[in-house]
């Protein structure tokens, strides 16, 4: 307690020093803090409860930043060999269920703590997908299956969060029994919120999507993820025994807050200049219809392009790993603001980063999306392209 009380009270003066205005809005103050600890390299923590921090066992990444470096996306770094060396991608595991394994977990960490191997290295096949390599506990579970996430630019969550969850809804039922099935998922179960972050809709707040990057990608413990050894399983025994410290949860709820103020505050990226053609072409091609150009909320119009409802995308799109109540073929629909900056920085599309460009990730939808993809293949050349430079200047 008295080390997250310090580090709490120097997280808070170090906002003050960097904020200009002397009155600065409280909610301001928490962005501020929570802008120095996504940037916080966090360390292993020992024995002694007012000692830092407490990363790992095992981890991903010592920083939020690591993961979301320059906040607009960028390039899957891969050695010659095809080893992922950057940090903005992991690979996920689950059966078909969204069980996870039971000797790696929910995620492969590709880093541990002194004296804890790495569960094994990811690497890049041929073909592009990604796999476990150097697995420090053999293969996985029969029937477990791996799905590469690249990190999402978090520009603009704080407005997602500001849709109402009846809009949400109502979205989901106009679409019911037509061609599309598009569906509200609710993490917490059938009377709880609904989800609207992450590629399956698996938080409902900023602070729950923060918890499980805190738990998966840094083995951090927080009061929705309590675990101390992260994503260590039984299996683990010397991830479990290197956990340190008696003080539990390792971040405290204000912490979670003041990182998930911080991301609420990030102005969503730069909107494109007015496009009808382009507009016309994408609502009549049917992209419109889960790729909504707005949704509502109290502060105005959200021109995210999604309808962050759960739709079936197809076999091309299966993607393997998954969670509980959500096949491995649906995925939230993905806001596509900020897609030219993504395109500039060469930052791949897709929840695996897998295509090069709006062409290719247009042709892998299938199931719900396979309408409109059809009606995309059949304009002239010249329209066709033109309707994926509109959608590339997002």
């Amino acid at each position: 307690m008295r080390r997250r009380l310090a580090l709490a009270a120097a997280l808070t003066a170090m906002a003050a020093a960097q904020t200009a205005a002397p009155a600065a809005q409280a909610g301001d103050l928490d962005a501020l803090i929570g802008r120095a600890l996504f940037r916080r390299a966090w360390i292993p923590g020992t024995a002694s409860a007012t000692a830092n921090d407490g990363l790992g066992p095992l981890y991903n990444a010592r920083a939020c930043s690591a993961c979301h470096q320059g906040l607009d996306g960028r390039p899957v770094a891969v050695a010659p060999d095809g080893r992922v060396t950057g940090e903005n991608l992991v690979l996920r595991l689950s059966d078909a269920a969204g069980a996870p394994d039971p000797a790696y977990g929910r995620q492969i960490q590709t880093a541990g703590v002194p004296g804890v191997d790495p569960e094994g290295t990811v690497r890049r096949d041929g073909n592009g997908r990604y796999h476990l390599a150097d697995s420090a506990y053999g293969p996985p579970a029969a029937g477990v299956r791996a799905s590469a996430r690249a990190a999402p630019p978090p520009r603009g969550l704080g407005r997602l969060a500001a849709v109402p969850e009846a809009a949400i809804l109502a979205l989901a039922a106009s679409q019911a029994g037509g061609g599309l099935r598009g569906r509200a998922h609710r993490p917490e179960g059938p009377e709880g919120p609904v989800g609207r972050f992450g590629a399956k809709a698996t938080a409902a707040t900023l602070e729950a999507q923060v918890a499980t990057a805190f738990a998966l990608d840094l083995g951090l413990s927080t009061a929705e993820r309590p675990a101390p050894g992260g994503d260590c399983t039984r299996i683990q025994a010397a991830c479990l025994a290197a956990v340190r410290g008696d003080a539990r949860p390792e971040i405290g709820a204000a912490l979670v807050r003041h990182i998930a103020r911080y991301l609420a505050s990030l102005e969503p990226p730069p909107a494109p200049a007015p496009d009808p053609a382009g507009e016309r072409l994408f609502a009549e091609a049917g992209c419109a219809a889960c790729h909504r150009p707005a949704l509502p909320s109290p502060d105005g119009p959200v021109r995210a392009f999604t309808d962050l409802l759960l739709h079936d995308l197809g076999p091309d799109l299966d993607g393997g790993a998954t969670e509980p109540g959500i096949a491995p073929t649906e995925w939230r629909t993905a806001p596509l603001w900020g897609l030219a900056r993504r395109l500039a920085l060469g930052a791949g599309l897709l929840h695996d980063a897998r295509a090069a460009g709006v062409a290719q990730a247009v042709r892998l939808h299938g199931g719900e999306a396979a309408a409109s993809r059809r009606r995309a293949d059949a304009l002239p050349e010249a329209v066709r392209a033109r309707l994926f430079a509109y959608v590339g200047s997002l």
